[in-house]
């Protein structure tokens, strides 16, 4: 009897040790666990549930509640966009219904637009033309390249991006634009003029070229001012426009080329880079990286080539002349790129607003990405206004050839 009294200890006092032990563990685990599930809602509700408690607070407890209900939609859209810049990714934002409009309608491209004919960009505080069109309203109407527009209307361009400044300058045909014009001499004097420009549709095609003659040399000057679908097809057709003028060497112009396809700009470098090489690579974050080959045309392989680029040259135009540079050894003219080297897509929500942001980033042949840096010339040329405005002469094309001609004769 004393013996099984002995094994019936032994047995509580295992089983008992066991739920102790197990309890200890569980408590452990539950409290890691309850910790874990903690930090996790209290993070999430510092991210996420803040707005939610705020608007809480202000349905409740706001004086005008009218007022409220009138701003609270535009609240939400900022407080939506806000987020998204706080990202400093230029190229990555909210796009309310009004700016995704916009959007849709500059991708897509047509050679007619309704404007003045004057590329601007902001420059500091301000919003600087770039480049005048010949015979454009702004032509016409006295505007010159490094005018800086201090107003357009009734609004100041220190508090508009460059993307605000021109769906204010765009208009339909027939319309008037009020600009005060800030224009500096060659004696650093200022002087503020009131302009008015008339809108007018201006026609601008994707590829232009001709032939110039430079020292008995012929040179072929083509300008391509975006990377659509259809630029390859006219670029092609050019080339076979020219075959006959024996010309010597190539002047591509992209400057003031700012958007368009990665395609359209790796199939115009066919024309100029062996088969087979590499003229661009796309790294992603969630696909495989990608690489560009050239490949069917390279009838310009062997030509001298001078690109002309500007502040303004970007993305496309950018691949386009780092590979040329890299492979065809071509020498670059006038100044820094604007250093766009990522690409975006869009996320459409239903009630056409829409988020931009950045997918993956361009690499050249050499691996170089100048993404928040600068492509530089080989020779930089500054604007003579002078010739400009008085002779219509493009000092940056003058050098070009200067620079394409001892490259032929060499």
């Amino acid at each position: 009897m004393k013996k099984n009294y002995q094994e019936w200890w032994k047995i509580l006092f295992v089983l008992s040790l066991g739920i102790i032990i197990g309890g200890l563990v569980t408590s452990w685990r539950f409290s890691k666990t309850t910790d874990y599930i903690n930090s996790f809602f209290s993070t999430l509700w510092e991210k996420y549930f803040r707005m939610e408690e705020i608007s809480h607070i202000l349905e409740k407890e706001y004086y005008d509640d009218d007022f409220l209900s009138w701003k609270n939609v535009e609240m939400l859209q900022n407080a939506v966009k806000a987020y998204v810049d706080w990202l400093w990714d230029p190229y990555t934002s909210y796009l309310d219904q009004e700016q995704y409009s916009w959007l849709q309608n500059e991708l897509e491209w047509d050679d007619s637009i309704e404007w003045i004919g004057a590329v601007v960009w902001k420059k500091d505080y301000y919003v600087q033309i770039e480049e005048i069109v010949k015979g454009s309203p702004a032509y016409k109407s006295g505007l010159q390249p490094l005018d800086r527009i201090v107003m357009i209307g009734t609004w100041e361009t220190k508090d508009l991006t460059v993307w605000e400044a021109v769906q204010k300058i765009r208009w339909p045909k027939g319309t008037i634009v009020n600009l005060l014009i800030e224009r500096v001499d060659k004696k650093w004097q200022k002087e503020y003029l009131y302009v008015d420009v008339t809108r007018d549709i201006i026609d601008i095609p994707s590829v232009k070229s001709k032939v110039l003659e430079n020292n008995g040399i012929k040179i072929w000057y083509i300008e391509v001012s975006s990377f659509w679908d259809q630029t390859n097809k006219l670029f092609t057709h050019a080339i076979s426009d020219i075959i006959s003028e024996k010309v010597k060497g190539v002047i591509v112009d992209v400057r003031w080329n700012w958007w368009g396809l990665l395609t359209s700009a790796v199939q115009l470098a066919w024309h100029f880079i062996p088969e087979w090489e590499l003229i661009v690579k796309t790294k992603y974050k969630t696909f495989q990286d990608s690489d560009y080959l050239s490949k069917w045309f390279w009838e310009l392989e062997n030509m001298p080539t001078v690109v002309l680029i500007d502040g303004l040259s970007a993305s496309s135009s950018e691949i386009f002349a780092l590979a040329l540079k890299e492979k065809q050894w071509a020498k670059l003219v006038w100044k820094q790129s604007y250093w766009k080297w990522t690409i975006q897509t869009l996320y459409d929500f239903n009630d056409w607003t829409s988020l931009k942001y950045t997918v993956w980033k361009w690499f050249s042949p050499n691996g170089v990405s100048i993404d928040k840096e600068w492509i530089v010339p080989d020779i930089e040329e500054s604007v003579d206004i002078t010739w400009y405005v008085e002779k219509w002469l493009d000092s940056q094309l003058e050098k070009a050839q200067e620079v394409l001609i001892k490259e032929i004769i060499k």
